[in-house]
């Protein structure tokens, strides 16, 4: 079977679906501030209860998020510190 669109399998009765291609807009949101990745994780946590999103891809996406809020968290900090070393 040749298909240049992905397939999925139905559980219930092991049908192949052939799956919508998916559409070529980037997701944007603002990831600037702790705030905005609590935000944005929290919609993803939503999306994986609901079923909106596949917890498999819901976890890709948090593990994403948590590295963006490393690097905010560090940036801060490293701000802060050139802040005080400026002070002395």
């Amino acid at each position: 079977m040749s298909n240049k669109y992905p397939v999925e399998i139905d559980g219930a009765t092991g049908e192949v679906e052939t799956l919508p291609p998916r559409k070529g807009q980037r997701y944007r949101c603002k990831l600037d501030s702790m705030g905005d990745v609590k935000r944005e994780m929290a919609k993803v946590y939503r999306e994986a209860r609901s079923g909106v999103v596949d917890v498999q891809d819901a976890t890709k996406l948090t593990w994403c998020l948590q590295a963006v809020a490393k690097v905010i968290e560090t940036s801060d900090l490293e701000k802060r510190i050139e802040i005080l070393e400026g002070q002395k």
